[in-house]
């Protein structure tokens, strides 16, 4: 059956938050989806906040968002084009396989950060895909990574892994993915977690209800 991706949790923190109380926050969110992935996004603050997740106990995926064209990287940390992480999110919608549910507090935001995004040529005929200016693309990048890692990215074999599961189970169990896009000086941290679902009609994601430490 067609996958389905449904987003189950939205979160902007406070502009400010240290890094240390975001580790922490995201600890207790992995800590009420056992099983779940975490995926971070890399670009901006490099390589100490990532360790300071893995310093915790806590062993994410990074992702450096880049204007390539095509992946790179391996093992914990990967580059990824912005225009085909942003692409797959605006095609899933296209195609109805990525549910957001409405009452979310952060799912208009999330709504007017995809509107807002423009593919544009650059000077020197380069393809870019940012959002308008002065508009903010946290959430979806936040978003846009925990799909890319729910829908196997940076996994070699998935497919053949993903066809002897489903010969193996008769039901095959969803996949959870926390993304976390970190902010910084003028950008919050936004947080998005989504369940791959291989049955349109299977497990919605079950509530998460943390505050972040003030």
């Amino acid at each position: 059956m067609t996958e389905v991706y449904r987003v189950g949790y939205l979160e902007r923190l406070p502009l400010g938050t240290p890094y240390p109380g975001i580790v922490a926050h995201v600890a207790r969110l992995l800590g009420r989806l056992p099983g779940a992935e975490l995926v971070i996004d890399l670009t901006g603050v490099g390589r100490p906040v990532f360790d300071m997740f893995r310093f915790s106990g806590i062993t994410p995926t990074g992702v450096l968002i880049t204007s390539g064209t095509a992946e790179t990287g391996g093992g914990l940390i990967y580059g990824m084009p912005k225009l085909d992480l942003v692409s797959r999110l605006q095609a899933l919608l296209h195609e109805g396989r990525l549910k957001i549910h409405k009452d979310l507090a952060e799912a208009d935001t999330l709504a007017r950060e995809l509107q807002d995004f423009r593919c544009e040529f650059t000077a020197a005929g380069h393809l870019t895909f940012n959002a308008r200016s002065g508009k903010h693309d946290d959430l979806v990048l936040a978003l846009a990574i925990a799909v890319w890692r729910a829908a196997d990215g940076g996994i070699s074999n998935a497919g053949i892994f993903r066809y002897y599961q489903k010969l193996a189970c008769a039901v095959v169990p969803p996949r959870d993915v926390i993304g976390v896009d970190l902010g910084q000086s003028r950008d919050p941290t936004a947080i998005a977690i989504v369940r791959r679902v291989a049955d349109p009609d299977g497990p919605a994601m079950p509530a998460v209800e943390i505050r972040v430490p003030q």
